[in-house]
């Protein structure tokens, strides 16, 4: 049986987005704005450059990341919040408009996530930004078409409906109120005929855009090549520390100039309390060419492997017997085909690094294989593109039963491809149904397989069933630099690198533990955090 809303009654008002000017109070549980009037910027706080008023209608572009918008001027505790929604067609993405109510700063507040099918309803808050409540499957909610939804609070009841359909109801007493707001989520949405009913108060607070966390440090601020530090990875060493490589420089691509005849070089940083603080920056590589986009992996052997690449000069590899004291001249893999993840140790002893190729209007991933410790190298084994352009970034992961799982970046879509035979062939490559760049895949200590990737900014999905599903993309940060990499720390918690991109730009860390439904962040006490 279905519960139909109730008619609004005349009395009640109609609250159109509007400008400042138009705003009239009519009853102190009514509000009416009308934004056909001209765009109303000092009444929002749009957290990205992606939000707008257009014609009447508010509209956030969420597809590179989410784009938010809240109404500045009143505060509700008891409130409900109405308004027709538009997501705009697209291939890939969830597809998501969300309603935000009782938002006490820029990240805690409830919000109801309706997206492709299904309409979730999350409190979210500073450490924790998916906290879930309750959701709802197998809605009928095409993409290009406008829709009704509606979400209220009443004490500690929220109550979610679509399409003038009451959907459930929940308890949850944590929040007590705040501002409204609506978000976009890998689409773009439009807003309009908002209704907000409540008794409402004049908000005071500011409601500024903060870190998703602040509990992160910087791994590194400046090593000595230009200020600018990217593309991180992390292992643990034999020794018990932690050791982060990355690529220093002056900007996002460092030839040799004048003034920095070496260009880029490859550097790295050392952690002895769990990634809390880190060493100044020491080189690993320095030639006369832009040495780029680091690896790093503790292999059985004893020896540490940096796997990276020289601008229009092919992937190299070089090894460190001594705890990362000395390198040895490096080696190059491929001349033509480039990596952006590290050397992965297989349970038999095999090595196998992902590569990508990138010619001609076309790109595709592939592997390279060393059965005897990294002495010699077979050909380059190509994995199937399926037609798509696969800019790569190609990294892998062993799974329990034996089989290989490669994740792919693509333009649109992160893409995965699997292999049955220790990967001598792969299958044709399968979309992850959503956007992501510079995959990064690693096994939590209880099994647990985290991928970490950019888009939406820095985020990661977890998998508990080896690959087959994954959960929803979890914001790690707003920088959206990512090129992400983890390791497991003593505790079982995980530690995440990334860095931020733009001018100055640094490698930053953060820590987590995974919960069943979520991650949970964690302190790291250390200078910058």
């Amino acid at each position: 049986m279905t519960t139909r809303i109730r008619p609004i009654a005349a009395s009640l008002l109609l609250a159109t987005i509007g400008s400042s000017t138009s705003t009239a109070r009519d009853a102190d549980d009514q509000l009416r704005v009308d934004l056909h009037k001209g765009p109303a910027p000092k009444e929002w706080i749009f957290l990205e450059t992606t939000g707008s008023v257009q014609r009447g209608v508010l509209v956030l572009d969420g597809r590179a990341e989410p784009s938010r918008a809240f109404f500045r001027p009143y505060e509700w505790e008891d409130v409900a919040l109405e308004a027709s929604f538009l997501v705009e067609e697209e291939p890939s993405g969830v597809l998501a408009c969300g309603f935000m109510v009782r938002a006490r700063d820029a990240s805690s507040f409830y919000y109801v996530h309706f997206d492709r099918s299904q309409a979730i309803l999350v409190r979210s808050g500073v450490d924790r930004s998916w906290n879930e409540i309750r959701r709802m499957g197998g809605l009928k909610k095409p993409a290009g078409s406008w829709h009704r939804g509606r979400v209220e609070c009443s004490g500690d009841t929220l109550r979610v409906w679509l399409n003038e359909v009451l959907l459930y109801d929940a308890k949850d007493a944590m929040l007590k109120g705040g501002r409204i707001g609506f978000y976009a989520g890998q689409g773009r949405v439009h807003v309009k005929d908002i209704v907000v009913t409540g008794k409402r108060r004049k908000a005071v607070a500011k409601l500024e855009k903060p870190p998703p966390s602040r509990k992160f440090v910087k791994v590194c601020r400046d090593a000595g090549a230009g200020a600018y530090e990217a593309f991180p990875d992390v292992c643990r060493m034999r020794d018990g520390r932690l050791i982060s490589v990355f690529y220093a420089g002056y900007g996002h691509v460092s030839d040799p100039t004048e003034a920095w005849p070496r260009g880029g070089r490859v550097s790295y940083c050392v952690s002895e309390d769990e990634g809390a603080t880190w060493s100044g920056a020491r080189v690993i590589f320095d030639g006369p060419d832009d040495d780029r986009d680091p690896s790093i992996t503790q292999l059985e052997d004893g020896r540490l492997v940096c796997s990276f690449f020289k601008r229009h000069k092919g992937s190299w590899l070089t090894y460190s017997g001594d705890a990362a004291k000395t390198w040895s001249e490096p080696v190059r893999l491929s001349g033509t085909y480039y990596l952006s993840a590290p050397l992965r140790e297989l349970r038999d002893g095999t090595f196998i690094q992902g590569l990508y190729y990138e010619r001609g209007g076309k790109a595709w991933g592939a592997v390279i294989k060393s059965a005897d410790h990294g002495k010699t190298w077979g050909r380059v084994i190509d994995i199937p593109n399926g037609g798509e352009y696969l800019d790569a970034e190609t990294d892998i992961i062993e799974l329990s039963d034996g089989r290989l799982l490669a994740a792919l970046r693509g333009r649109r879509r992160m893409w995965r491809s699997i292999s049955k035979d220790r990967g001598e062939t792969w299958s044709a490559p399968v979309s992850f149904g959503a956007p992501g760049h510079c995959p990064y895949l690693h096994r939590a200590a209880d099994g647990t397989i985290v991928l970490a990737h950019r888009l939406p900014a820095t985020s990661l999905r977890f998998s508990r069933d080896e690959g087959k599903s994954w959960s929803d993309a979890i914001r790690v940060d707003d920088h959206g630099g990512a090129y992400p990499s983890m390791v497991n720390l003593r505790d079982g918690s995980i530690l995440i690198v990334f860095y931020e991109e733009g001018s100055g730009s640094d490698i930053r860390a953060r820590r987590f533990r995974l919960l069943e439904d979520g991650v949970e962040w964690l302190e790291l006490r250390g200078a910058g955090s």
